[in-house]
């Protein structure tokens, strides 16, 4: 199950670096847009927001990082939603149940090589338009690997403000 949402992810995220690159019209929203990492890693920066809707594959998805101009893949958040429209203003809670569709699913790529799977806090929308979401996050979660082993943890934290895509 863990595989086959982070194949979903990693698909949406490559779906955003291609559909926004120089000579798209979609540009990264810049603002309140923040991810403070501890844990096994300490770190914050601002990070750029990308926002979409795909109604056909029920999907919603904001990718971030702070590399997005520069095509360097390391240090992405991806937080998604199995849903046809935008998200209600709430909080919902973050989870690996994929078949709880009121859970958002998030993973961490720091880099190639290490990848972690949110699997506990929450997403908070504070705004749900076609022209702005907006938003917190508070969450933690293991290293992905398959084995399991090991107490490798991360705390991600920060918040985001994007205007979405609708597909």
């Amino acid at each position: 199950m863990k595989t086959k949402f982070l194949i979903i992810l990693l698909t949406f995220v490559t779906i955003f670096f291609i559909a926004c690159d120089e000579d798209s019209i979609t540009e990264a929203v810049l603002g309140s847009n923040s991810i403070t990492l501890s844990g096994d890693i300490t770190d914050s920066f601002d990070a750029p927001a990308f926002g979409g809707l795909s109604v056909e594959d029920s999907m919603f998805i904001v990718t971030m990082s702070p590399n997005f101009n520069s095509q360097v893949y390391e240090n992405i958040l991806l937080l998604g939603l199995e849903t046809a429209t935008l998200p209600e203003v709430r909080t919902y809670n973050v989870g690996v149940d994929e078949m709880n569709q009121n859970e958002f699913r998030a993973i961490f790529t720091r880099n190639d090589s290490t990848t972690y799977m949110m699997s506990s806090g929450t997403v908070k929308i504070t705004s749900s338009s076609s022209s702005k979401i907006e938003g917190t996050f508070d969450m933690k979660g293991p290293l992905f690997s398959f084995d399991q082993t090991g107490d490798s943890e991360l705390i991600i934290k920060g918040e985001f403000s994007t205007t979405p895509i609708i597909e």
